[in-house]
């Protein structure tokens, strides 16, 4: 018979695909599933502690299992190889953390220490340097009372979340992460910590730096650049990448040893029930020794330890709720503005609709996970990623970027804009002008100018920079006929009361010496200066005397 109860009906003996690892098949009026027959899966022991994990084939049927290849280093001093090798290394300069033996994928990642001595702060700042295809994203953080992340690609900072071609990267305030999708490579930095986290089947035995090789065999995972195993410290530094301006640090004093039994109750909170739901996913034991280690012979603080077992367990979906229980040793400070939380999203809603539709909407695994961070408060919402601004409504965006409330009123660029109550949307309309006065401006010397004074048009009355005399106007430069006694030029000063250009005069200085005998000098009506004028006449006599007379006067002299 055939199968007549399902629809469409079918023919006995007809099989079909259910799905991509289901067939069915009618027999007898029965239908029978049938799954993919798949290979005997291989148990998988990890040198590295980690459970191995399931690879699915692309038939999305049939898996295996694959070790995980996970790097690590914290406190600024501890590492942990991919195949589970912990070691400790603490020198400034950069160093090649991963590189691929054939460059197959173009992957790189480098970090850069810096020289912290004996700082109490258990560790050194870091960035770390990833370098894939055409890409360079540098990740950088700072702590003081607030963390300050910067985060670069191709030389250009970026406020994540972000995604640009082959890289995604996402921020919680505490924890950046870089994601290459492709490649199915995941990066986690937190200033004092890093973790590297790549598939095996697509790195396995083509890996070497400071992480080791990714081959589930702990037995090369300290290898120098020509191929020699070495005691781990002594092989990492090795991977030195030259650099003529990282400074050679003073000589450090060595560890001290403890005097006393330290108290190390803070370290054993891993090994505790607190961590317990991780211990099978990630062994704490590397970060219990490390911690250890801070606190009894570097007097560092342990946080760091425990800030990277943290987060190794959150990159396994495993959120713990850890800070509590230091008594207050290792708090985490936000922004005024946010509060910390253990468990929040790794990619924060925001107010900008396109924002929360690239990135929430198209969730990676990554972004699926819940990260310890920053964030807005309850019953708020985060206005934008490039600010702390939580908000209790989106409303809307001022022009300086800044939010505004539905009903809020401001003046930009000449008009009034609103923002609706109803709509959300940003309404503007030009600002209403006053018709202008136009005063009298017709003293000489003054023009009438039309200039514009915020947003609306005004007239004015302004010097035309020239100098006025008898309502006559006179450019700088010019002579002005006041007086026949001054020579007065129009210069380039202002006076300030009035606001025209000052007059300058000089007096004329006239002379009044007559140097010929019989000349006086005589003033000219109407002039400034007067001439020598001839008023007497000079007679020469014969016994060689002179004598003068008065013009037009006659006189007779006798011979002797």
């Amino acid at each position: 018979p055939d199968c007549t109860s399902i629809q469409p009906p079918r023919k006995n003996g007809e099989s079909w695909q259910l799905n991509s690892c289901t067939t069915a098949i009618c027999q007898d009026g029965i239908v029978v599933h049938l799954p993919v027959k798949c290979k005997p899966v291989e148990p998988l022991q990890c040198e590295n502690g980690r459970p191995p994990v399931k690879v699915y084939d692309s038939t999305g049927c049939c898996f295996t299992y694959e070790c995980e290849c996970v790097c690590s280093g914290w406190g600024g001093s501890h590492y942990m190889t991919f195949d589970g090798v912990y070691y400790n290394f603490q020198e400034n300069c950069s160093y090649i953390l991963v590189k691929e033996i054939n460059f197959k994928y173009n992957l790189t990642i480098i970090v850069d220490n810096h020289y912290c001595g004996n700082a109490d702060s258990g560790f050194c700042p870091q960035s770390l340097i990833i370098h894939y295809n055409s890409y360079e994203v540098i990740l950088t953080q700072q702590r003081s009372s607030e963390t300050t992340e910067n985060v670069y690609v191709n030389s250009k900072r970026i406020y994540p979340a972000y995604r640009m071609g082959d890289i995604a990267l996402t921020s919680t305030g505490v924890e950046v992460v870089l994601e290459i999708p492709d490649l199915k490579v995941q990066v986690s930095y937190k200033g004092s910590s890093f973790s590297i986290n790549l598939p095996y089947s697509l790195f396995q035995s083509s890996t070497e730096g400071q992480c080791g090789t990714c081959d589930n065999s702990q037995k090369n995972d300290c290898q120098s650049p020509n191929g020699q195993i070495q005691s781990c410290s002594v092989a990492a530094s090795q991977w030195l990448i030259p650099n003529q301006d990282c400074p050679t640090p003073p000589t450090a004093p060595p560890a001290s040893t403890s005097p006393t039994p330290c108290k190390t109750a803070v370290c054993e909170i891993m090994n505790s029930k607190v961590f317990e739901e991780c211990h099978k996913a990630v062994s704490p034991d590397a970060f219990v020794q490390a911690c250890r280690s801070d606190v009894c012979y570097n007097a560092n603080s342990s946080c760091s330890s425990l800030e990277a077992y943290a987060s190794e367990c959150a990159n396994k979906g495993i959120c713990i709720e850890w800070r509590k229980f230091t008594h207050g040793e290792c708090e985490h400070t936000c922004p005024a503005t946010k509060v910390y939380m253990p468990c929040g999203p790794a990619v924060e809603p925001t107010c900008n609709t396109r924002y929360n539709e690239k990135y929430l909407n198209n969730q990676t695994q990554m972004i699926n996970k819940t990260k310890e961070g920053c964030f807005c408060p309850s019953k708020t919402v985060l206005f934008s990623t490039y600010s702390d601004t939580c908000v209790v409504s989106c409303g809307c965006t001022g022009p300086d970027g800044n939010p505004q409330m539905p009903g809020d009123t401001w003046e930009s660029g000449c008009q009034q804009c609103t923002c609706d109550m109803d709509s959300m949307i940003v309404q503007c309309q030009p600002i209403t002008c006053p018709t202008p006065a136009t005063p009298i401006c017709n003293e000489t010397g003054y023009r009438l100018v039309n200039k514009t004074e915020g947003c609306c048009q005004k007239y004015t009355c302004v010097p035309k920079g020239v100098c006025v005399y008898n309502n006559i106007e006179y450019q700088p430069g010019a002579e002005v006929p006041k007086g026949t006694c001054e020579n007065c030029i129009c210069s380039s000063t202002m006076d300030l009361s009035t606001k025209l250009n000052n007059i300058v005069c000089t007096n004329i200085s006239c002379d009044t010496t007559c140097s010929q005998v019989g000349f006086q000098y005589q003033a000219i009506p109407g002039q400034c200066c007067g001439k020598c004028v001839q008023t007497s006449c000079v007679v020469n006599m014969p016994d060689k005397t002179k004598h003068t007379m008065q013009v037009s006067t006659t006189r007779v002299y006798e011979d002797a």
